[in-house]
C-alpha cells in the first residue's frame, strides 16, 4: 500500500510516464488512474483551486496504485504539508532556485529527523490505515520533485540536484524560455540546448530528470535525451485530439 510507484521505477532506472488533471473532477482523476499511468499530477500552482478541493483524488490514486503528485503553489510548509496530509505521495515545488530551498522543500516534505513536517496525515482516516503501519515508512514513500525554471534556478542546477532526499529535477520548459529571454519559443536554440543537456547535468548526482510536454513526440524526445519523470498529457487533450479526428472523418461520409 506504501509502495510508491514512481520511486521503485526511477530506483530500477526505469521511466515514469504520468498524465496530468486538467481540473478537480474526480471523474476525471478516476479514469485517468485507470489507464494505467505512473502518476497523476494535480497542479495547484496555475490553477483556481486549493488542496480542499482535491481531497479524495489522492485517496483515488492509491486504491490504483497510481502515485500522485500534487505542485503546490510555492516553497511553503504549510501548503506542502496539507497536500501530502491529504494523501499525495509525490509533491512538486515550483521555482526552486538554490541548494538551500532545495533543502528546505526536502526538509518540509519530511518526519523528523529528517524533516519538520507536522504529523497527522488525514488521508489514513479514509483507508483505514493506522498511524502505526504509515508513519514508519512516510519518509521513504515520499518522493520529492523540485522544479528549476529561473535564471538564478539555471546558474544553481547542479548544486539543486546535489541536494539529499530530491528525487527528481524538473525542467519547466516554458518558464525556462522566458527565462532565457525567449519567452514562448520553447524552439530556440538556446532553450532547445538547455534541455538536452539538463538530464546528464542531473544523472550525474544520481537524480532523475523531468519534463512535460503535450506532445508525444516531444516528450519521445526527452526520453532519448535521458528524461526519465515525464508527463505526456491528460485525457482531455487526448480526447480532444481524437473527436477532431473522428469528426473530421464523420464529416467526410457527406
Amino acid at each position: 500500500m506504501f509502495e510508491n510507484r514512481v520511486k521503485r521505477l526511477l530506483a530500477g532506472s526505469q521511466s515514469a510516464w504520468g498524465a496530468s488533471l486538467p481540473d478537480s473532477s474526480e471523474i476525471i482523476a478516476k479514469v485517468t488512474a485507470d489507464t494505467g499511468v505512473d502518476f497523476l499530477w494535480i497542479d495547484l500552482e496555475h490553477r483556481s483551486f486549493e488542496v480542499d478541493a482535491v481531497r479524495w483524488i489522492p485517496i483515488i490514486c492509491r486504491r490504483k496504485g497510481c502515485a500522485c503528485m500534487i505542485r503546490v503553489a510555492g516553497l511553503d510548509a504549510q501548503l506542502i504539508k496539507k497536500a501530502l496530509d491529504a494523501g499525495a505521495n509525490c509533491v512538486m515545488v515550483p521555482q526552486v532556485n538554490t541548494a538551500d530551498e532545495a533543502k528546505r522543500a526536502v526538509e518540509y516534505a519530511k518526519y523528523p529527523p529528517e524533516g519538520s513536517r507536522g504529523v497527522s496525515p488525514y488521508w489514513t482516516l479514509q483507508m483505514d490505515v493506522s498511524w502505526d503501519q504509515y508513519l514508519p515508512v512516510a519518509n521513504e514513500e515520499i518522493c520529492v520533485v523540485v522544479q528549476v525554471e529561473t535564471p538564478q534556478g539555471i546558474r544553481n542546477l547542479d548544486s539543486i540536484a546535489s541536494v539529499p532526499g530530491v528525487d527528481v529535477v524538473f525542467a519547466g520548459p516554458t518558464d525556462l524560455s522566458a527565462s532565457m529571454g525567449h519567452i514562448g519559443q520553447l524552439n530556440h536554440p538556446e532553450v532547445q540546448q538547455f534541455l538536452a543537456d539538463f538530464p546528464t547535468r542531473v544523472a550525474a548526482h544520481g537524480k532523475a530528470a523531468g519534463i512535460t510536454f503535450a506532445d508525444p513526440d516531444a516528450c519521445r524526445r526527452a526520453h532519448q535525451q535521458g528524461y526519465r519523470f515525464i508527463v505526456f498529457g491528460s485525457v482531455l487533450s487526448y480526447g480532444t485530439r481524437g473527436l477532431v479526428s473522428d469528426l473530421a472523418s464523420m464529416r467526410s461520409l457527406g
